[in-house]
């Protein structure tokens, strides 16, 4: 099947483009796209067009639900119908062909509801206790981890129960951590598991969520004294370096027994993070300096791609990475690069240039800012960090609660809730 590039330009009124976003661990895109294949040669005057998510987060957090594989219909007034997940030959027939009958005006487009554009005030104590709430919510008592089917294992929510070194909340990550040990690893851990009972793993390993592992098994063995996670967390280490290309660089992971080996700033970053944090100084060195010298001659989100654009998330994981080691120089030459993505209090997800060159809106994305906020509080910029906390804060309430728990852990840092 061929598909065309990207492009934000529609050439007349009734152009019509059908999105197909997929990633390379996603265990069903493959079939999606002969599941199109037997239906292209009804729609000619459709534009097909395929993106990889992990190379263009950007086209995905704006046009799909960010499940994968996913399908968007779209015109130049916006998103007309879509689906997730594997769709088969006959839907996507009905969902192009509705689509194609509403777009010439022979149906009728449901107006959606307007959404108050005042948000609600929220203090700063009620929104650290909602999003305390919402991840206790959501964790599984009976066999642990994060929701049922897909069950997931949600470090940055497990990072923020450590926080209140508690009985409660240390026995919701041990029974977690003890779970994914047992079951997601696999000389290196799988994603999430499909099962509830954790026992039919989703055979993907990826290099940030295993770095992620590393940091939280870290951070458990130093709050619960269980040596098994310093052992897992040494381990994981030495897959993350197995995971290292020729060139110095970390790969993105390993999907259904085959290498991603493309290298994204964001991941590498993340890595580097897991290596200072497992006390590899050396390593960590290499790697910074190697990071920085791409970054001063490019900077690219996917590293060994000169046309990548380079994201906000880009910028603050590297960021915070560097700020581990204290090391001025290295976190001004990043630092630099953030004015053109600040919008008064938090900051943009990608620069103004790049947002008109694709004719795409910017947004200041709770992730993306919160991790850039906890740089900022290591480097003592306490007071710029809160102002971005104060610009992310009425919005929190429409982001996921894994989101919300990244933020939460500057926001309790800057309330002063954490006794360690």
């Amino acid at each position: 099947m061929i598909f065309s590039d990207w492009s934000p330009r529609f050439r007349g009124e009734h152009e019509m483009k059908v999105l197909l976003t997929v990633t390379s661990w996603c265990e069903l895109c493959d079939k999606q796209i002969t599941e199109l294949k037997k239906i292209e040669e009804e729609f000619r005057d459709v534009e097909f067009v395929l993106i990889d998510a992990d190379e263009r987060p950007d086209i995905a957090i704006r046009y799909t639900p960010q499940i994968y594989p996913s399908i968007s219909v779209i015109t130049d007034r916006g998103i007309i119908g879509g689906s997730y997940g594997l769709i088969e030959s006959e839907k996507l027939r009905e969902l192009i062909s509705t689509s194609i009958y509403l777009l010439g005006g022979k149906g009728k487009l449901i107006k959606p509801p307007e959404v108050e554009k005042k948000l609600p005030a929220f203090s700063e104590e009620y929104v650290f206790r909602d999003i305390l709430r919402r991840c206790e919510g959501y964790f599984d008592w009976i066999s642990g981890g994060f929701e049922r089917e897909p069950k997931f294992v949600s470090p940055e929510v497990l990072k923020l129960f450590l926080k209140f070194n508690d009985f409660y909340h240390q026995s919701m990550v041990s029974i977690t951590l003890d779970n994914a040990i047992d079951y997601l690893w696999d000389n290196g851990f799988y994603l999430f598991s499909k099962s509830i009972d954790w026992k039919e793993p989703y055979k993907v390993k990826m290099s940030d969520f295993n770095a992620s592992m590393v940091m939280i098994l870290l951070d458990a063995y130093k709050t619960i004294k269980d040596d098994k996670y310093l052992d897992y967390a040494i381990k994981t280490g030495e897959f993350l370096k197995s995971m290292t290309r020729d060139d110095g660089l970390i790969m993105n992971g390993v999907a259904f027994d085959k290498v991603d080996t493309r290298p994204f700033m964001h991941v590498n970053a993340l890595v580097l993070e897991a290596f200072y944090t497992l006390g590899d100084y050396e390593d960590y060195s290499e790697r910074a300096k190697l990071l920085l010298e791409l970054l001063s001659r490019s900077g690219n989100h996917r590293v060994d791609n000169p046309e990548s654009p380079l994201y906000l998330f880009d910028i603050a994981h590297l960021l915070r990475a560097l700020t581990l080691a204290r090391e001025d120089s290295l976190t001004r030459k990043v630092s630099s690069i953030l004015g053109h993505y600040y919008g008064g209090g938090g900051y943009y997800d990608v620069t103004l240039e790049f947002a008109e060159r694709e004719g795409i809106g910017r947004f200041k994305f709770i992730y993306d800012n919160s991790v850039l906020a906890e740089a900022l509080i290591n480097l003592g910029r306490v007071d710029d960090a809160r102002k971005i906390i104060l610009d992310i804060l009425p919005s929190y309430v429409y982001y996921s609660y894994f989101n919300q728990a990244q933020f939460a852990l500057v926001l309790g840092e800057i309330l002063g809730k954490f006794n360690n």
